[in-house]
């Protein structure tokens, strides 16, 4: 019965492999490196976000208004 099971595997491994025949030219190859740029910078902008809303809930940090940074300011 293994002996089955491996020539099984085999026979599908073997049925599977087809020659791919794939060109990427310099535009195909921007837009990916576009696609992964736009990836890093949301994900680094949603986690910037979600930090500070998280942080701001359970009272770890304050929200800080740009008012109250331009009143301290004046006061001097």
């Amino acid at each position: 019965m293994k002996y089955f099971v491996s020539m099984l595997k085999l026979a599908t491994t073997v049925a599977g492999l087809r020659i791919l025949f794939a060109y990427l030219d310099p535009g195909s190859g921007s837009l990916i490196v576009q696609l992964l740029i736009a990836v890093v910078v949301g994900i680094l902008a949603t986690f910037r976000f979600w930090k500070s809303r998280l942080l701001s809930l359970f009272g770890i940090r304050q929200e800080t208004n740009e008012e109250d940074g331009d009143d301290k300011a004046n006061e001097d």
